[in-house]
């Protein structure tokens, strides 16, 4: 079984996709839900989560280096700062999509990449709650905000 993504620039390569799984299996079952990436206010509450986030990796010594040569040795090094946090923990939480390009943030997936679905920023917001909950950073959550909402309908 495969999960699709479909929108109109990849209508054509999915229906290829499904003929090819045809061959195997002669029945498919097909069911279609919306992917709702949501609304702005998770990807901000994740923004503002790298703030204290990088604080505690740069008081603990985060650092990234300024050249990787191509056998992996890396050359000098430059303050971490927030954006390099949100390019690693989107990597990390958020994860890839099967062609191995990182997943967006981003309402229409800049940059070539696909935006997450809501329910996949859902899941890597919580991953990073729990991954800060354990090193005793502060993740501030307003009570009204899209997350809370998603989190109390996960705990009904």
């Amino acid at each position: 079984m495969t999960d699709h993504i479909i929108t109109q620039a990849t209508i054509n390569d999915v229906f290829y996709e499904i003929l090819e799984e045809l061959k195997t299996n002669p029945v498919l079952l097909a069911k279609t839900e919306s992917a709702n990436i949501g609304k702005w206010g998770m990807a901000k509450l994740w923004r503002s989560w790298m703030t204290p986030t990088t604080k505690y990796l740069v008081s603990n010594g985060a650092k990234m280096p300024l050249v990787i040569k191509p056998n992996g040795e890396t050359y000098g090094e430059r303050e971490f700062n927030t954006d390099d946090c949100h390019e690693y923990f989107t990597s990390l939480w958020l994860g890839l999509d099967k062609e191995g390009t990182r997943l967006s943030w981003s309402k229409s997936g800049r940059d070539g990449r696909r935006a997450a679905t809501k329910g996949e920023r859902f899941l890597a917001m919580q991953k990073h709650s729990e991954w800060a909950s354990e090193r005793g950073i502060i993740l501030h959550v307003p009570r009204d905000s899209e997350y809370s909402k998603l989190n109390e309908e996960q705990n009904v």
